[in-house]
């Protein structure tokens, strides 16, 4: 749902402010500098979080997060998730429009999503947001969640009958962007589809993944797999990604991801390379310069993360 009015962004942080919710916020800006000739220089914002959410009982919170649509206009902001968390006996339920789990512990991991999207995001394996409802199981380490959604992403109304359904296992520390540990998952998604008025065929995603932090290095490594039945078309997805910590407040890091168009033909490798530095002159405030390089560009960018 796309907000054309900026009254109605303001009008939703008065009120929350009037009923006690709390509000966070993360701004993603960038400098890119391409090394073709034909490439335009330029600053812009790729993303603008507002989140407010409240806990309203002992078991239910509400969450509402909004986002800007880079790709038309800055001035315009969507709906990203409007959900509600409901604690039960058999889990946490989540009811609306929330975030998928196929890539969430992966980006943690990565710990950059400033800087670019995990690698399942980048390629296109799966929305990172969806319509529907989800429930969620801890049992001591191993944690579990099933969703079942629309399958068309936050941005589009659902288009047939076909329900998405995904699954994600994992064992260990989920967040090792600020937690040493170490985690091992799986993740699995499939979604049926119309080919024509007769024709049923589906389309799969596998993934697995680990990381580890601690001593000053967090790292992890996936593989994942996206098979569509109908167009008989197989892709994969490895990825490497590492950050080591300097000092406190800068970093080095580093991630190359190998992408396979299509396993069952030969088909050249679409590989993507991220090399970069980060610090934080104060809190709130994050600035990376990096270097980017895939089988077609090279560029070099600046980016910079605010939040409150």
């Amino acid at each position: 749902m796309v907000i054309k009015n900026n009254f109605c962004a303001l009008l939703v942080i008065f009120t929350s402010y009037l009923h006690g919710q709390e509000i966070t916020g993360k701004i993603f800006f960038y400098y890119t500098q391409p090394s073709t000739q034909d490439g335009i220089k330029s600053f812009a914002l790729s993303r603008t979080y507002l989140t407010i959410a409240k806990k309203v009982s002992d078991n239910i919170t509400y969450k509402f997060q909004a986002d800007i649509n880079y790709k038309s206009s800055p001035q315009n902001m969507y709906i990203k998730n409007a959900n509600v968390d409901w604690k039960t006996n058999m889990g946490k339920i989540v009811l609306g429009l929330q975030g998928m789990n196929m890539f969430k512990i992966q980006e943690r991991t990565w710990g950059k999503r400033y800087i670019q999207k995990s690698s399942m995001d980048y390629f296109k394996y799966s929305s990172s947001a969806d319509m529907g409802m989800g429930l969620y199981r801890a049992i001591d380490n191993l944690s579990f969640s099933t969703l079942i959604t629309n399958g068309t992403g936050y941005k589009t109304s659902e288009n047939d009958n076909h329900k998405k359904l995904s699954f994600q296992a994992v064992y260990g520390e989920q967040t090792l962007n600020k937690n040493d540990g170490f985690n091992i998952g799986t993740v699995y998604s499939i979604e049926k589809y119309d080919m024509d008025s007769v024709t049923v065929r589906n389309k799969s995603v596998i993934g697995f993944f680990s990381g580890y932090a601690g001593k000053r290095i967090r790292a992890g490594l996936e593989w994942n797999q996206n098979n569509d039945s109908g167009n008989k078309v197989t892709s994969q997805i490895k990825s490497l990604y590492g950050n080591y910590n300097i000092k406190s407040k800068t970093a080095v890091y580093l991630r190359y991801d190998m992408f396979l168009t299509n396993i069952k033909e030969y088909v050249e490798d679409k590989d993507y390379l991220i090399l970069g530095v980060e610090f934080s002159p104060g809190k709130g405030l994050i600035i990376s310069p990096n270097y980017r390089k895939t089988n077609e560009e090279s560029e070099v960018n600046i980016n910079f993360e605010f939040k409150f």
